[in-house]
């Protein structure tokens, strides 16, 4: 596989529009004093180094708590995985006075104490596994919390949500999430198929998390979930995680206000004590899409992953859904749930100490 740290050209880092109306005092007071949890950041993703390397300091700046990074997807073998988390270590070890590498939900509380970044890990897609799921344990002790099903495309644990069939989960996938039920790691449904999705949720007999999804009933994408598939996710104590991407919210401007949109959706429909961050934040736009055009099998053009016009909730719009949500009615509490506490909830009943 390609070094997960070459850089694909220089760019500008991106940079939210100027003239957007800033957040009330009190939302930013309220946002200080919460801890800020987002559950997706495609790092493995093609970037400008330069903005890579200045990505720890933004969150810190923008006021994360915790922040779990994809090191690979589906496109990765077991040993391109493996070689993937040594190099992905080594970066945020470098970092040390800025990052710590999470294990437990008490180092996310650490390093929140120390002013530094909680970071975690997970798979996009299941294939770095293979055919042996003795490497379930092994990724988890090396810090993969997380894993998704499948990556958009079948694989032989599941149909993704770009397939053109539903074929559901398969034997081997209720294996593997057998195994991902014993050691601790979340069992992630995002990007998988419908009939997967919800097969996945039934046979896991753990809280199963969506981290990263948008809302079919707002915009009609294949990345987007119906209002069943939100509540299986609750019902089995999970957690659902929102993008901020345009092509995935029907936002074409991804306005905090529509966000809070999203969030109030979900809080509606199974309570606000299943729904979370899963900002799915992009370092480098233009190098997404110039890469989405290369890989049509994975993300089809129909699903606007090539499109120019692509735009992101920014990090330091939170404030603003934060001032949003208080427009709405909802107490410190439930925000607070919602910007963080809900995951690191999920995160105690499922995580086990390493083994």
């Amino acid at each position: 596989m390609p070094h997960p740290f070459t850089s694909q050209r220089k760019i500008m880092p991106n940079s939210s529009s100027a003239m957007k109306p800033a957040a009330s005092d009190q939302a930013r007071e309220l946002y200080s004093r919460l801890l800020v949890c987002d559950m997706t950041s495609p790092f493995c993703a093609p970037a400008d180094q330069r903005l890579k390397d200045a990505f720890v300091s933004r969150l810190i700046d923008e006021g994360f708590t915790f922040v779990s990074f994809t090191l690979v997807a589906d496109n990765s073998d077991t040993i391109g995985a493996i070689q993937a988390i040594a190099a992905y270590r080594k970066f945020f070890l470098d970092q040390s006075d800025l990052c710590l590498l999470v294990n437990t939900v008490d180092d996310i509380h650490r390093a929140r104490n120390e002013r530094k970044l909680a970071v975690g890990f997970h798979f996009q897609g299941s294939v770095p596994v293979g055919r042996d799921l003795s490497m379930v344990e092994v990724f988890y002790k090396l810090g993969i919390r997380h894993m998704l099903l499948a990556y958009n495309q079948k694989n032989f644990v599941a149909d993704g949500c770009h397939e053109l069939g539903e074929g559901g989960l398969s034997r081997f996938g209720r294996t593997l999430i057998t195994e991902m039920n014993r050691v601790g790691m979340l069992v992630d449904v995002a990007h998988a198929g419908y009939r997967s999705c919800m097969e996945a949720i039934e046979y896991s007999d753990r809280p199963v998390i969506c981290s990263h999804g948008n809302i079919w009933n707002i915009h009609q994408h294949p990345r987007c979930y119906r209002d069943d598939q939100i509540k299986a996710v609750a019902a089995s104590g999970g957690v659902f995680g929102l993008t901020g991407l345009s092509i995935f919210t029907g936002d074409d401007d991804a306005s905090p206000s529509k966000f809070a949109e999203q969030i109030d959706y979900i809080a509606q429909l199974v309570g606000p004590e299943h729904v979370g961050l899963g900002l799915d934040y992009i370092v480098d736009l233009p190098a997404i899409t110039a890469d989405a055009a290369a890989h049509a099998d994975k993300l089809p053009p129909e699903g606007g992953y090539t499109r120019s016009d692509m735009k992101q909730v920014e990090l330091d719009a939170m404030p603003e859904v934060v001032d949003a949500l208080l427009s709405k009615g909802y107490s410190d509490s439930d925000i607070g749930l919602v910007m963080g506490e809900n995951w690191l909830r999920v995160m105690k009943q499922v995580w086990k100490a390493p083994m």
